[in-house]
């Protein structure tokens, strides 16, 4: 084994030994499917702040984008994660997409990444019975996938690039967050004419506003 796999390994045991062996498809190292956003700031280090709202109804989804801090090239078991996006729908956490750094994974074999996500999760399905899932990312191939009765983890590879990523997700609230995405892509269709007419009043307003001033100051100042 050359020391790039034995490097990527023992990451994965290292972070792993905090788990219980086999664990169960309820989350991916200290974040938990359905938790809080607040809970998931809490884990990550991440700042509130960096939690983006994309739709306020039917339900509340957000999304918080964790990228790991600069480590040095050719650092000993250097975490392999290059970033993390959590998404939550009305506070519950549904999905987490992990990507991995190319370097970090440089020499690695795909059955070196699956043998070590094995080591966690179980024996991933078998290639018969696998399903791309819908939020899976452009561009990639499915590897392997761990299912369970509630939720579902899929590990990825780039096409055309070694990228490595993987997808844990809620079943029951990701069915739920894609109805609510989709409720609220309709209503904002619908609503558009009215925010667009609202726009134009004002900026016809802001407009107006800004000749009265230039022409008070004007006025002011002007001298025959």
């Amino acid at each position: 084994m050359n020391s790039a796999r034995v490097f990527f390994v023992a990451v994965v045991l290292v972070l792993s030994s905090q788990l219980v062996s086999a664990q169960a498809l309820t989350g991916y190292r200290a974040y938990v499917l359905d938790s809080s956003l607040e809970s998931v700031l809490a884990a990550s280090g991440a700042r509130a702040a960096e939690a983006r709202t994309l739709h306020e109804r039917p339900a509340r989804i957000q999304e918080l984008e964790w990228r790991a801090p600069y480590t040095r090239s050719g650092i000993e078991l250097a975490d392999p994660v290059r970033g993390l996006i959590f998404s939550f729908c009305d506070d519950a956490l549904y999905q987490v997409l992990v990507s991995y750094d190319p370097d970090r994974t440089a020499g690695l074999t795909n059955g070196d990444i699956v043998g070590s996500l094995t080591a966690v999760y179980g024996t991933p399905l078998p290639a018969s019975a696998r399903n791309r899932p819908l939020a899976a990312p452009p561009d990639t191939v499915v590897l392997a996938q761990w299912d369970s009765a509630g939720s579902s983890l899929t590990l990825f590879r780039g096409v055309y690039a070694a990228d490595y990523q993987l997808i844990l997700t809620s079943k029951t609230l990701s069915t739920r967050a894609r109805g609510a995405i989709r409720e609220a892509e309709r209503l904002e269709t619908a609503d558009a004419p009215r925010r667009e007419l609202e726009q134009r009043k004002k900026e016809a307003v802001d407009a107006t506003a800004a000749r009265d001033r230039i022409r008070a100051n004007n006025k002011a100042a002007f001298r025959p």
